[in-house]
């Protein structure tokens, strides 16, 4: 089948009026200022139907407006509750998922991979919950909106007094998406000019919506002259839904405090040609159907990625375990199962401190429990969203650039030797002995825990061969917290064992330090005196010994 137009907007009218009655509508400004952004990733401008109202009368509106939901290759429905309440927008979401009949791609259903859902104001109260179409109701969609307690506020598209950052970053995100899914279905996207439409083969036309009154009827225009129709291809690989992506990542659902970290870390994958899953709501009527789901996107899936925030979110109907709780349970089933299935788990930075307070004691205990006993073939971060995102690049390139480090870290061992700042002068001969051994001397020196002293500390830890705890200055609380650092280490994403670790117990000497014993490293040295070599003789030899271990 032929078609005419790029993009059907669909929308109740009530979302177009402004309260103040003297400027464009949400959708005037939408309609106006989508075509730029997807044109700036085209090429060209999108053709798009909605209605401007020129049309007059219920039979030649509603001909029109079928005529336009058949002829159009996506259909960007804006919900809201206006418009889940009107007939005919459901009529024109009904008419163009019949029209959609054939698949795009494999396990695909056609309409839903042209349905680009608009979440302009979310359904919230108790008469709406239930109102929204079945075509729609499992679309993750994109949301123009961010939760304030309990109460949602729209994201404003005015440019006076200043722009509402996060109103364009969702219209870009939305424009990226549509560009990709535009390529995709058209024959031959290099060669088309502007006004130019093509979609897969074999989509059937469907009869024209029926004839009613109403003050809702969405996108009419007066159809273009027929040159302008083209005849349709086979689509290429889909990146919006991640068909024919070379690695699938799946990205947990997040609670709406990180909503907007959640989607820069979505971005970049795809833009880098990872798929993102899941691509659905995560159903929550039952946690046996949330599990299912889970399982089913993680099995496709080379690497996880969790973002926890302050809030516990949502739980399934018959579980008091937060959907992102879950999601984090379930990915180490799978890690379980499959060595190398990857996990990565984010906090913001200063998560449960006074600057970012967790006040719900659900959550609380969640938090600490993951910063305490990360489970093996985890890693957490707790980092920028810029670090985050370099981070999983990182892990998804990561096969292809281990064995070119592999071949630098063989010839240069790293020794890791934490004190604290006023221990300087002390650990110094340890130092120098340990480079003269031929051993690069990485010294940490506890004196803050600046964010970006602990990405240092926890990025040695993860690299570094082997590590030296200087029991100094320090009290035993203090060493105590380093010891668990080393253990740590496996969960901010360290592959290896240790090859040595030990606790070097030096002066000045103190009652706390002759009673000092852990079974957490092998090695206790006690040297309140002068630096002896000797002292280091077991520590230097279990390094060496481990040198034929890596490649």
């Amino acid at each position: 089948m032929s078609f005419e137009y790029d993009i059907f907007i669909s929308y109740g009218h009530v979302d177009d009026e402004d309260p103040a009655g003297d400027v464009k509508g949400w959708v005037d400004l939408l309609v106006e200022r989508l075509p730029s952004v997807v044109a700036g990733y085209l090429g060209y401008k999108p053709r798009i139907w909605r209605d401007e109202r020129s049309l007059r009368g219920n039979d030649l509106l509603s001909g029109a407006i079928g005529e336009g939901v058949s002829r159009s290759l996506l259909l960007v429905p804006i919900v809201s509750p206006r418009y889940v309440l009107s007939d005919w927008c459901r009529r024109e979401l009904e008419t163009f998922c019949a029209a959609a009949q054939a698949p795009v791609a494999a396990g695909v259903e056609s309409f839903r991979s042209r349905l680009f859902k608009v979440v302009k104001t979310p359904l919230l109260l108790s008469h709406l919950r239930d109102k929204e179409p079945v075509q729609l109701r499992d679309l993750i969609g994109y949301p123009f909106y961010e939760m304030e307690g309990d109460m949602p506020r729209e994201f404003s598209p005015d440019v006076v007094p200043c722009k509402d950052q996060r109103y364009w970053d969702a219209l870009r995100r939305l424009a990226w998406d549509i560009s990709n899914m535009l390529v995709a279905l058209k024959q031959e996207p290099e060669s088309q000019q502007p006004g130019v439409v093509t979609t897969q083969t074999g989509v059937a036309a469907s009869s024209p919506v029926t004839p009613g009154a109403t003050q809702d009827a969405s996108a009419a225009v007066a159809p273009a002259p027929p040159a302008a129709l083209t005849t349709v291809a086979t689509p290429a690989a889909l990146a919006p839904n991640g068909v024919g992506a070379s690695k699938l990542v799946y990205l947990g659902e997040a609670t709406s405090d990180l909503a907007r970290e959640r989607d820069a870390v979505r971005d970049e994958l795809r833009q880098r040609g990872y798929g993102v899953l899941p691509e659905q709501k995560l159903p929550l009527d039952s946690k046996d159907a949330l599990a299912g789901a889970v399982r089913r996107d993680l099995a496709r899936s080379c690497l996880s990625v969790h973002l926890v925030g302050a809030r516990y979110g949502s739980t399934p109907e018959d579980d008091a375990r937060s959907v992102v709780l879950l999601q984090i349970e379930l990915a180490a089933e799978r890690g379980t199962s499959d060595s190398t299935f990857q996990r990565l788990l984010w906090m913001p930075p200063g998560l449960s401190t006074p600057a970012l307070e967790v006040t719900d004691e659900r959550q609380r205990s969640f938090v600490a429990g993951l910063q305490n006993r990360v489970t093996a073939g985890a890693e957490l971060l707790q980092t920028s969203v810029e670090d985050l995102k370099t981070r999983v690049v990182e892990k998804l390139t990561s096969a292809a650039k281990g064995s070119a480090r592999g071949g630098a870290r063989s010839k240069l061992k790293q020794v890791y030797l934490i004190c604290e700042n006023r221990d300087r002068g002390l650990v110094r001969p340890i130092k120098e002995y340990l480079f003269r051994e031929n051993f690069e001397v990485i010294t940490w020196l506890d004196e803050g825990a600046g964010e970006k002293l602990m990405d240092y500390h926890r990025k040695n830890l993860r690299e570094c061969d082997a590590a030296l705890i200087y029991f100094g200055s320090g009290d035993e609380p203090w060493v105590r917290k380093n010891l668990e650092d080393l253990e740590k280490a496996y969960g901010y994403g360290r592959e290896d064992d240790w090859s040595a670790s030990a606790v070097y117990v030096g002066s000045p000497p103190n009652d706390q330090k002759e009673d000092f014993l852990t079974h957490m490293v092998p090695y206790v040295i006690r040297n309140f005196s002068s630096f002896d070599p000797a002292d280091l003789s077991d520590f230097v030899a279990a390094v060496r010994a481990a040198e034929g271990d890596r490649p």
